[in-house]
């Protein structure tokens, strides 16, 4: 058995293991990543990256059909499976390969396996068929991600059931699907699905689609998914079980109704990878609902082993993991003097008009909203692109923004602003008093003319 010491063991090679590698080798650390899959991980072999495909391609067909308000009719040429299919694959192998290079020039060690914590201070990296690979390690960074939930009568079997990393898979083009679950993933898939011409079933088990946004933006999302792509959706009608008959699928919902189409595809949420350990070989604290706890640095219950990413629960995004990666690494090389916390950041869903939140959009009597209209902006009425609405949460006493929430154009670059006025107490009038440029989507912040 081989043995190799590093100052910095990462297991995992998603978006925070990778953002977390990079910055130790940065700090001029010995670093070893360990991945049981390409780098980039679940976020780019199977989940994020591919969806964004479909959301890419869905977007340049709906823009043609979008042509119209500007009088020109465009006849959309037929869909291609082969293509997008082809286009997962090169996305797929050009973005790994982009990392891989990336990572070994800063002089990170990848190792392929499954890394496997053993010890206080030791990941073992274990390959089928050939010798295990020890690890010792001075700080240990988790960030082994998460996988889909699958329940015995709601699982895809690979045919006419699917899940997003079975999406690029289809031989065609479903003439109608049953989405069961309106998160995040759920919500981008019916969206691109419908916008290609698909004839869309949305069953969801809460009182809104996007159950995290605020319920206000949820519904006006809702209202351009029921209005403009013809998408049935169905709330408080949770998926219980889907089964295949011959060349279609029939749903079952918790209230025993049935729903039939020619595929049906799951999204109902995701649970953390906890199979790095065995929790007899080392204490680590768990919470309820499954995933590893840590605190506002990032630590688990042993101090040098942190964790980031969708293994930390929720909300499961990219951009919340590498944070976390970068508020994991500021605590190892500067302790408590470090200044890096965990804050709210946008949480996002791309669709044709995108929606995104940033902090705490909960109602509270001390709190005031302010609610603004895509409507009233020039750059959306030329655009023809008027739908939507921009919701900020205001502390009533000291006036600090303390979460928004959009739906509409640009929304997602919106957040970054409002992301930016939290973390850095920006309040509410002295963002409004910034005339922003005109005519613009974040002029929406301080247009006077509503």
């Amino acid at each position: 058995m081989k043995s190799n010491n590093f100052d910095l063991v990462v297991i995992g090679g998603g978006p925070a293991g990778m953002e977390g590698a990079l910055l130790g080798a940065r700090k001029g650390w010995s670093v070893a990543l360990v991945s049981n899959m390409a780098v980039g991980g679940r976020a780019t072999m199977s989940s994020l990256l591919p969806s964004k495909v479909w959301l890419a391609w869905a977007e340049r067909y709906a823009g043609l059909k979008h042509m119209a308000h500007f009088g020109l009719h465009v006849q959309a040429p037929p869909f291609d499976m082969e293509l997008l299919r082809a286009e997962v694959a090169r996305q797929r192998q050009t973005t790994t390969d982009h990392y891989r290079r990336r990572l070994e020039a800063e002089g990170v060690q990848i190792f392929e396996g499954k890394g496997y914590l053993t010890g206080a201070h030791e990941v073992d990296v274990i390959r089928e068929g050939q010798e295990t690979i020890s690890l010792q390690a001075r700080r240990i960074l988790v960030a082994t991600g998460s996988g889909p939930s699958f329940f015995p009568d709601l699982k895809p079997n690979k045919d006419r059931i699917i899940a997003p990393k079975l999406s690029p898979a289809l031989p065609e083009l479903p003439k109608s699907l049953i989405m069961a679950g309106g998160g995040v993933t759920g919500s981008e898939y019916a969206w691109a699905f419908a916008a290609l011409g698909t004839r869309v079933t949305m069953l969801h088990g809460t009182m809104h689609l996007l159950p995290r946004v605020d319920a206000e933006v949820a519904d006006a999302f809702e209202a351009w998914l029921t209005g403009h792509f013809g998408i049935e959706v169905h709330k408080n009608s949770g998926v219980v079980s889907m089964k295949q008959q011959g060349d279609g699928v029939m749903a079952r919902t918790f209230d025993d109704k049935e729903y039939t189409a020619d595929y049906g595809f799951i999204a109902i949420g995701r649970k953390a990878d906890l199979g790095f350990y065995e929790p007899g070989n080392l204490p680590l604290q768990i919470s309820s609902d499954g995933y590893l706890s840590v605190n506002e640095f990032c630590q688990t219950s042993q101090p040098h082993i942190y964790a980031a990413g969708d293994v930390t629960g929720v909300p499961m995004m990219a951009n919340r993991a590498q944070m976390q990666a970068r508020v994991a690494l500021a605590h190892m090389s500067e302790g408590e003097a470090s200044i890096l916390r965990q804050k709210p950041v946008v949480e996002a869903v791309y669709t044709g008009l995108p929606v995104a939140q940033v902090g705490d959009m909960r109602p509270e009597p001390e709190a005031d909203f302010v609610v603004k209209r895509y409507d009233g902006l020039l750059k959306a009425r030329v655009l023809g692109e008027t739908e939507g609405l921009l919701k900020v949460k205001i502390d009533a006493t000291t006036g600090l923004i303390r979460g928004a929430a959009a739906f509409g154009p640009h929304a997602v670059d919106l957040m970054a602003l409002f992301q930016l006025a939290i973390h850095r107490d920006v309040p509410w009038r002295r963002l409004v008093e910034l005339p922003m440029p005109h005519p613009s989507m974040p002029e929406i912040i301080s247009n006077l003319f509503e």
